[in-house]
């Protein structure tokens, strides 16, 4: 939107408004109550305002079972698409996090802060969208004592990435004394999780220090504790299972008109299902019996704020926040499928391969003098350097934050704040992979004695001798089944492959990647001289420079600018190396706004903000009006109207990045390589929300509100699945020469010189301003509350309804994207994310003195998954609709409370997904059954 036409919508619309009333909970009765304070830079502002808040407080947790805030997000109707589960097939490294995505827009596009203040994002974007994010795990959930969702873009007031909304974690100052907790989960397949929770709360007579700790625990889940997770391929021929598998299959060579080349067809490894697997034309391995449903994870957390007035009505504020997150042993597949393997030859002499031969006469024709092996390196035999169970690799996260804050009046009223803030994360990642030149030399029987890295060979080396040992492919190798543990009739334990091999051919792909932030604020606000009908008008303006710094560090064998490997994306066969980086930007802001009572029943809130990215990014200039009408007492209306604005973050200018996607054409997972792109342009969205709240003053509330954002120039990864399909139609049609080809690099197995989906080894994806989305839907709220004497019984509901989520065309190297409305779509095969069409929650709840009851039954709709058949294997073509029965009980007294909770009571199984994991993590919960006590005490006060 250009600025005449942004000054012309800032000073015209009108837009009416409701009370923006919240629930909140009151610690000693459990009763709710209007709060609000999100949304606005004016001191004062009231309870009431015209914004669409929802306010959680520790009292509404308790309640409900205490959940984690990852379930607490994941359950809210306005949230879609939540990472917070393991998922490595699709949010590629993103373990032991959590993160909050308003409207499905993606989790970048809400605004997450702390106590009003923003924090820093997570140093590992979202792995299909190269989005950064904040890291609610990092946040004791002791330490809260309310969470604002602002159901409603923001970046008049708070700035970029609160376009989507704000979710504002705010920390209790009240506590005296010591109070101490803990809470006891467990399902079906788990050994129980555990979190304990203590806080410390002095009070003075003008100060105040609160501090609290948190640790949490989660025990490892293997997939194979749920019978749902691991699908036999008839089943589920998507559900983590490949066509590269070991025990492969080989192609015989021998001399061809005077040349090497193949002399027959494949041949199968004959010891596939001995060892456990499938045979679908080739040997096929299911990767997921070997991976999680659940990470072990092990998280400490510590908040403490520091409050004081000074003598001369000075108010300070002082906060530290230090939060570590470890998954120590990361389980994955014994090995990746590689993504050439024309290296992988193994020679005449191999005694593995002179060993099958012997075993099985005629399985090789007479003439072969060496065999390519088509297949991984580790397999149904699992990984030797772990006992041959799954790789390992780990992920480790360290916050820290430290914000302070004056705040004071004049004498003139006018009220005056200032505030600095500091956060920091750093992060780590270690994903085993094996190296291309390893493996080659390996086969030829020089492993452990060359360079796995370089592939040299010492001079004088003999293979297999002298320290050098051969890598055997064959199912020989294999003493048993990793998972169905059937001995292996063809083993022979001198062919068998060693814990010290393995590792040699093997290494960790990592980096430390570091994030940090820098923000000062200074404001002032007050009520001015200025009357209207409904009384004086407030005002509030400010400056804002807020510095980002984002820092990459490869490992050396990770490093390209060290290693580029022998084709330039490293040295390992299917995850592709990184390059240093070390950027930062600065950004500047002012802003205003205005709070402004037309009449006794009319408020209107007008503010208007100007950021300044610098460079190629530029500058933006954002307006927003929001009003509220209280037509009498039992009826108001409200709505908001603003433009919000985000420019590219740090990762998304430069840089490569590999995500392990499947690719429906080829019938595995392939490296996809994403490339940052310093041309990127802001993205952009007009936003409006319309509304209203009912009260009939008798117990009955109600809340209807319709959303509405247009979203311009998105930042996206193109999709592999649109590269490869019009790749694949290309090469189809004898179009060889298209440009979408270029985005490919194929490997000529068969040595026809001719490209074939079945040759795909990885996919080039941008970053990209992508097509134009357009959303709206509408968010439904209502309550009824019984006063009952001596108890209380009150039932209610939310749900979120999504009318539309329409993204435009747009074009990958000249070719057509079609676009569409994914609304009650899966949408595996584009950039967004899974979108049923709504989601509620309904509850019903009894409160008497100490004693609180309550129910809740969520629902979650059904929705399509879009892919074609063949992309899903023939399955899945719609996802369930999925409703669950919760059951809370809850006994508060002045030093003690308990929780005791049933999630999931009908023990429900997720629905079916065509899917890796079988169930689609962004949405349904996988646990089943899932029992919860907890516990509080406290002392003093």
């Amino acid at each position: 939107m250009k600025l005449g036409s942004k000054l012309a919508f800032g000073a015209s619309i009108l837009v009416l408004g409701a009370a923006g009333t919240a629930a909140a909970q009151d610690d000693d009765t459990l009763r709710q109550s209007t709060v609000t304070v999100t949304g606005s830079a004016i001191a004062g502002t009231p309870e009431d305002a015209a914004l669409p808040v929802d306010v959680l407080t520790a009292g509404d947790l308790k309640i409900e079972g205490s959940p984690s805030i990852t379930e607490l997000i994941r359950n809210l109707g306005v949230s879609a698409g939540v990472d917070g589960q393991t998922n490595q097939f699709a949010s590629n490294g993103l373990e032991g996090t959590s993160n909050v995505n308003l409207r499905g827009l993606g989790p970048a596009r809400t605004l997450v802060l702390i106590n009003g203040r923003r924090q820093t994002v997570h140093p590992y974007a979202i792995g299909e969208q190269a989005q950064l994010f904040v890291d609610t795990n990092m946040i004791p959930s002791a330490a809260v004592g309310r969470i604002e969702v602002l159901k409603d873009g923001a970046a008049a007031i708070y700035g970029s990435d609160a376009i989507a909304g704000v979710v504002n974690f705010i920390t209790r100052d009240d506590l005296s004394g010591f109070e101490i907790g803990g809470d006891y989960s467990t399902f079906d397949g788990t050994d129980g999780d555990y979190n304990i929770n203590a806080a410390y709360g002095l009070q003075g007579d003008n100060w105040s220090w609160v501090t609290s700790v948190g640790y949490n625990f989660r025990n490892e889940v293997p997939l194979l504790e749920k019978d749902w997770a691991i699908l036999p391929y008839e089943d589920n021929p998507v559900g983590g299972w490949s066509s590269l598998s070991n025990p492969g299959y080989y192609v015989p060579l021998g001399v061809v008109n005077g040349a090497i080349g193949a002399i027959s067809g494949p041949v199968l490894d004959s010891g596939c299902t001995d060892v456990g697997g499938t045979v679908v034309g080739t040997c096929r391995f299911q990767f997921t019996q070997f991976d999680n449903l659940v990470e072990e994870e092990e998280r400490y957390q510590v908040f403490s704020e520091y409050n004081r007035t000074f003598a001369n009505g000075v108010d300070f504020h002082l906060e530290g926040l230090y939060g570590f997150s470890d998954v120590p042993s990361w389980k994955t597949s014994p090995s990746y499928p590689p993504q050439v393997l024309t290296n992988q030859v193994v020679p005449g002499s191999h005694p593995g391969l002179q060993q099958y031969m012997a075993d099985n006469p005629g399985a090789f024709p007479a003439g072969t003098l060496a065999a390519l092996y088509i297949g991984r390196s580790f397999g149904w035999g699992g990984f030797p350097g772990t006992n041959n169970g799954p790789q390992e690799g780990f992920r480790t996260y360290e916050s820290y934050r430290l914000a302070g804050d004056l705040t004071g009046q004049w004498s003139n009223g006018v009220t005056w704040d200032t505030a600095l803030s500091w956060s920091t994360t750093e992060g780590e990642r270690i994903t085993n992979d094996t190296y291309i030149n390893g493996l080659t030399i390996a086969l030829q029987g020089f492993g452990l004695c060359g360079d796995a890295n370089t592939g040299a060979v010492p001079a004088g080396a003999v293979p297999g001798q002298g320290g050098c040992e051969y890598y055997n492919p064959f199912s020989n190798a294999i003493q048993a089944g990793a998972i169905n543990g059937n001995a292996n009739p063809q083993y022979n334990p001198a062919l068998a492959n060693s814990a010290a091999l393995a590792d040699w051919m093997t290494d960790g792909v990592g980096t430390v990647v570091t994030t940090d932030l820098l923000v000062w604020d200074a404001s002032v606000s007050g009520i001015s001289n200025v009357q209207t009908s409904g009384g004086s008008v407030g005002w509030a303006a400010g400056v804002q420079v807020r510095r980002e710094g984002y820092e990459v560090d490869p490992n050396e064998v990770t490093d390209l600018t060290v290693n580029p490997g022998p084709g330039g994306t490293g040295p390992f066969s299917f995850l592709a190396g990184t390059t240093p980086a070390d950027r930062d930007q600065t950004i500047y802001a002012v802003f205003g706004e205005l709070q402004v009572p037309l009449f006794e029943d009319v408020d209107m809130q007008f503010a208007v903000r100007y950021e300044d990215y610098g460079g190629e990014v530029g500058s933006t200039f954002d307006p927003k009006v929001a009003g509220k009408w209280q037509v009498n007492d039992q009826l108001a209306l409200r709505g908001s109207a603003q433009t919000s604005f985000r420019g590219p973050t740090l990762n998304q200018l430069d840089g490569v990045a590999t995500t392990l996607q499947f690719v429906s054409a080829a019938s595995a997972f392939k490296a996809v390589d994403q490339f940052g792109n310093p041309e990127l342009s802001p993205e952009s969205a007009f936003s409006f929300n319309i509304g209203g709240l009912y009260d009939n003053l008798n117990g009955f509330t109600a809340s209807i509100d319709y959303y509405n954002f247009d979203f311009s120039d998105p930042i996206i990864v193109e999709d592999q699945a649109d590269i490869v399909g019009a790749a694949v139609a290309a090469i189809n049609a004898g179009d060889t020469e298209n440009p979408i080809i270029s985005r490919i690099t194929f490997t000529d197995n068969n040595d026809d010189g001719i490209n074939q989906a079945n040759e795909i080894a990885r996919i080039r994806t941008n970053i990209v301003n992508g097509p134009d989305i357009k959303t709206s839907g509408i968010d439904l709220r209502a309550e009824q509350v019984w006063d009952m004497g001596a108890s209380e019984f009150s039932i209610g509901g939310e749900a979120t309804y999504i009318i539309e989520y329409d993204v435009d065309d747009f074009e990958i190297e000249g070719v057509l994207i079609a676009g569409g409305d994914r609304v009650g779509q899966f949408n595996r095969s584009n950039f967004s994310r899974s979108l049923p069409q709504w989601k509620g929650n309904f509850f019903a709840n009894w409160a008497m003195g100490n004693h609180n009851v309550r129910g809740v039954m969520r629902h979650v709709d059904s929705y399509d998954d879009e892919r074609a058949a063949a992309a899903r294997g023939g399955v899945g073509a719609e996802i369930d609709s999925q409703t669950t029965f919760d059951a809370f009980y809850t006994y508060r007294a002045d030093a003690f409370d308990l929780g005791l909770s049933v999630v999931n009571i009908t023990d429900e199984d997720p629905p079916f997904a065509a899917f890796d994991l079988n169930y689609d993590p962004y949405t349904h919960n996988p646990f089943g059954r899932t029992f919860k006590v907890s516990v509080t005490t406290r002392f003093g006060g």
